[in-house]
Order: C-alpha cells, then structure tokens, then sequence
C-alpha cells in the first residue's frame, strides 16, 4: 500500500513537472510571436516628463533622459545614438515620459520661439500693461521677473487738514503733503516684461540684437503685469484715473495689511517720537 501511495506521489510531481515545462513553453512562444523574434536594440528615451526649454545636460544629469531597450523594428531612424547630441541644446517642446529622444527635439536655444501668449502659465492670468515714467517706475531699474507694490493716488477731500473748506484755524502744515496721498491698490504684483523685454524661459537666450543697456534704456516705461483678469481691472483703472506708482519689493518679501493715510492728520511721521524715522525710533537696520 506505501509502495503504490509512492508511485502515485512520484507520478504526481512528474505530471506537474511537466506542466510547468509547457506553461513556460507557452509564456516564451507568445512572447517570442508578440516581438515577432525582434532584437532589442538600445535607444535614449525620456524617462520623466521633460519641459520644453529644458537643457539638455540637465536632462541627462537629472536622469530625466536616459538608455532604454526596445525592439529594432520599433527603433526611429532618428534616434540619437549618443547624449553627446543633446548638449548645449534645449527641448523644443515637452517631451512625455517614455518617448524615445530622436533628433530635433532638442534644438539650439536660439532655435527656441515662445510666443508671448506662452509666457502666461497659469490659464486663469491675463497679461496686462502700464506706462510710468522713470520716477514711478523704480527709477527704470525693474526687469522682467521682478515683483512690485502698486500704489495710486488719491485727492484730498474737503475739509482735509489745510485743504479747500478747511476751518479757520485748522493746521496748515501738511498741506502740500497731503492734498493728494497714495494709497496700495496691490502688494507682490508679478512684472512679466518691461517694454519688449519678457522674463526669459529655461533654456531661452536674450536677443543679440541690441545690447541689455540700449534695452533697458528703452523699455523701462513700459511694465506688463502677469495678473488674474479681476485685477487687470482695477489696475486699468487706477491708470486712467491718474496713474500708478511701483515700489520694488525683495525676494523675501510677505504681504502685510498697510493702513492707509489719513488725510486728516496734522503730525507727520517725522514729527512722532514713535517713528521718526522709515524704520522706526531706532534708525535703519539690515
């Protein structure tokens, strides 16, 4: 009885032996006919997404483009065979993840043409313009990728201190000051180009055709904001009602509330032991 249980158990394991020899069989046979016995050859592909402008250096050093294997019939004719032919170029365009890299997809940076309307990332923005003179406009010092305060101003009403209507008596000393004062319209407002001179892309070069002082020179009356519609509103507004006035702001700059002047008051900043100075009692700090 233990010798047949044996020859059964034996059997058993031969059979599924044997079974697996041709399950395996199977597998290799359908991927063999799905490649149709193709050679994989080596090609370069993108492996993460790779936007346009991108370098091409920083693409393979990043990883964002590196060596892949695919059958030689699914092989482009221009499929570059070295990363050596991406360096110094740029990505035309965005390259998605698993395309093989061919020739022209990446190209000179000088090759690169983005139109304006591309500049806008974000699809809920709109780009606005204004012109300031050289005074208003932080003395033509802005450049394209700038952020800027944007103030306008607005006239004393009457019965302001020392303005028309005031009272007999009424102190006189800020009068100049204060029969027109600024108020901030927004805070943080990013500068997508001054004149014709738009914050560059990843990638993009300047144009050669006039020098960055010869550009500066004309161009730093014009400012275009990069803004949500609702605010291109008010600042077309606040340009025809009587002009704006730039403040630049620094990198690390953080919006605050910043109450506006009253057009009453008879005590100037300097004139408050408070204050005294800009930067408090104690004087300016970095």
């Amino acid at each position: 009885m233990s010798s047949r249980r044996t020859l059964i158990l034996l059997g058993a394991i031969a059979v599924g032996i044997v079974a697996a020899l041709l399950l395996f069989n199977y597998v290799r046979g359908i991927e063999d006919r799905a490649n149709k016995n193709a050679e994989r050859v080596n090609v370069f592909s993108a492996k993460a997404e790779v936007p346009r402008g991108t370098p091409g250096e920083t693409a393979v050093a990043d990883g964002s483009v590196g060596s892949a294997k695919i059958p030689q019939e699914f092989r482009p004719a221009t499929a570059i065979t070295s990363t050596d032919e991406i360096q110094k170029k740029v990505a035309l365009f965005d390259i998605a993840p698993g395309t093989v890299i061919v020739q022209g997809m990446f190209v000179d940076p000088a090759q690169t043409q983005i139109s304006f309307r591309a500049r806008l990332k974000n699809p809920d923005h709109v780009a606005v313009s204004v012109s300031v003179d050289q005074v208003r406009g932080v003395g033509g010092f802005l450049v394209p990728g700038d952020d800027v305060n944007i103030m306008v101003f607005q006239q004393g009403g009457q019965g302001a201190a020392g303005g028309e209507g005031a009272p007999e008596g009424t102190d006189t000393r800020v009068t100049a000051v204060l029969t027109s004062f600024a108020r901030m319209l927004y805070q943080e407002v990013h500068v997508l180009a001054v004149g014709a001179t738009a914050q560059l892309a990843p990638g993009e070069q300047a144009s050669q055709s006039t020098t960055g002082q010869q550009q500066q020179q004309q161009d730093t009356g014009l400012i275009t904001f990069n803004v949500p519609p609702e605010a291109a509103l008010w600042i077309a507004s606040a340009q025809q009602g009587g002009g704006i006035y730039l403040a630049l702001v620094p990198e690390d700059y953080t919006p605050r509330l910043v109450q506006p002047i009253d057009p009453l008051i008879t005590t100037l900043p300097g004139e408050d032991p408070a204050q005294l100075t800009p930067y408090g009692p104690e004087g300016y700090s970095e």
